[in-house]
């Protein structure tokens, strides 16, 4: 498995990569997309190297939506993986802490729709859930995705 634990971003907050940076994590997700599986072998190296520091970057959250658009990961750890660190990332590695703005919002539903998995609407519900404050149209914007019957929902409602 490519190891993103040698491509370093700076310390500075906010954290961003410079493009070699960023060409070489790109580089790494593509290669674990090819290998269309990821086991928890894959998810802790994620968790190591994309939380050594313990902030997700913008652009790392955006390749996890990738990763589980292409592999549809089946591991259990990469679901509990991928909802904890994208609702993280949006709610608690950003100020004011607890909160989804409207960028951040519009954002995750773009996302959401094009990824269409329940791990996907997951991350909806728990940052409906978690959130202290959303803006007003997101709440309609989670349940309308919820009636249309995206694969999964049943199963999520009777659990």
């Amino acid at each position: 498995m490519p190891s993103l634990n040698a491509l370093p971003c700076p310390d500075a907050m906010p954290r961003t990569c410079s493009a070699d940076e960023l060409d070489e994590r790109r580089a790494a997700v593509v290669a674990i997309e090819r290998m269309n599986a990821i086991g928890a072998d894959i998810v802790r190296d994620l968790r190591r190297d994309l939380f050594g520091d313990g902030v997700l970057t913008q652009e790392e959250a955006d390749a996890l939506f990738d990763l589980e658009r292409a592999a549809r990961p089946e591991c259990p750890d990469w679901g509990e993986f991928f909802v904890g660190a994208i609702v993280d990332h949006l709610l608690w590695q950003q100020r004011p802490s607890g909160v989804l703005n409207e960028a951040q919002a519009e954002w995750l539903i773009s996302q959401v729709d094009r990824t269409r998995t329940l791990a996907a609407f997951a991350i909806l519900v728990a940052v409906l859930d978690e959130a202290h404050r959303v803006p007003g149209w997101f709440s309609a914007a989670v349940r309308g995705r919820a009636a249309k019957g995206w694969a999964g929902v049943e199963i999520a409602r009777a659990a």
